[in-house]
């Protein structure tokens, strides 16, 4: 994990968060209290979004993905969540977790970031079965260098064949959908 731009993530939630309440404070001061309470709402709904990812229990996997929140964000690249599990019995040690979700997702985000890409969503889906987790990260922009995007992303799997895990590509001409496999634990 970088550090540095942890530290630089969380001093732009300060700021925001100082925003929020200055936003606030001057709407209650005009008194709109309808529109206090709409963006109060939407402040929430950016919130709970966000506390999908805090509730993984593999803190590795969710500094991982909130610092490439903020990455993506910084890019005007929204990410939106589906996550149906909390990786309670993740059967991969989470620092090996978080490096291949680190490099997945920065992988991922590297097709958006140019600005004359239109359609700016990475989707990542997280769930599980009786005996596996899968996290699928879905960007609707297909890389034009599926070739190398397979060989490179064969090359961070490795580190999860170990435990039985692997990551792969899927591309279509509606986008490219990056997963990762790996086991779970027996509780």
């Amino acid at each position: 994990m970088d550090i540095s731009t942890f530290l630089e993530m969380m001093s732009v939630q300060r700021h925001d968060f100082l925003n929020h309440l200055q936003v606030i404070s001057g709407l209650v001061q005009l008194n709109k209290t309808d529109r206090v309470r709409e963006y109060i709402n939407q402040v929430s709904l950016e919130v709970e979004r966000m506390s999908k990812v805090g509730h993984l229990v593999v803190p590795e996997v969710a500094a991982v993905l909130h610092i490439g929140h903020f990455l993506a964000g910084k890019h005007q690249v929204e990410v939106l969540y589906e996550i149906n599990t909390d990786l309670k019995n993740c059967g991969v040690p989470g620092e090996i977790l978080g490096e291949v979700i680190r490099k997945v997702f920065i992988q991922s985000l590297e097709t958006l970031v140019p600005p004359d890409v239109p359609n700016r969503k990475l989707k990542i889906y997280c769930s599980e079965s009786d005996k596996k987790y899968l996290i699928k990260i879905f960007c609707p922009q297909p890389d034009k260098r599926a070739g190398a995007a397979q060989a490179r992303l064969a090359e961070i799997g490795k580190s999860l064949t170990p435990y039985g895990g692997k990551v792969g590509i899927v591309v279509s001409a509606s986008g490219g959908e990056i997963f990762i496999v790996f086991p779970r634990q027996d509780a």
